[in-house]
């Protein structure tokens, strides 16, 4: 089930929910080394070579593109049992990241609720930040693709 926050101020952090009928480190596998499996192509520089996600546990987070990769962030948190954090720069410069911290815990009545805050926005950065709209559809996709 997804859960739709609602609007706030245009800096503040962009938060998305849903329960997913697995445990939290299955959810956590699902989100991370399953990504490139449930991300819309539409949402990468290419989507009719979009072909996967590769996710470094210690280093980079890349689309890729057939033999083309393009970094779009930076691991900051692998926890397994509970929680991934990168920094975020997909759509906007490398140089003024956002980031995204998902956690992964016991939902009430079973199943993992996962949470996907994608905050750090700085001032001036409000148009970028209108553009994300796609977290609960995205979270869609990755509920689907666990249960």
């Amino acid at each position: 089930m997804l859960d739709r926050m609602p609007p706030t101020s245009s800096l503040d952090p962009i938060v998305a929910e849903v329960t997913v009928p697995v445990t939290p480190t299955e959810a956590f596998v699902g989100f991370t080394a399953q990504m490139g499996e449930w991300w819309d192509p539409i949402l990468s520089p290419d989507a009719a070579t979009f072909t996967g996600i590769a996710i470094d546990p210690d280093g980079p987070v890349e689309m890729v593109h057939g033999d083309q990769q393009y970094v779009w962030g930076r691991v900051r948190e692998w926890d397994p049992i509970g929680r991934y954090a990168q920094d975020f720069w997909l759509g906007h410069a490398e140089e003024e990241p956002t980031t995204l911290d998902v956690t992964f815990t016991d939902a009430e009545g079973g199943g993992t609720l996962v949470r996907l805050v994608h905050g750090g926005w700085a001032a001036g950065s409000e148009e970028i930040r209108a553009k994300y709209t796609h977290w609960d559809q995205l979270l869609e996709r990755y509920a689907a693709h666990v249960s």
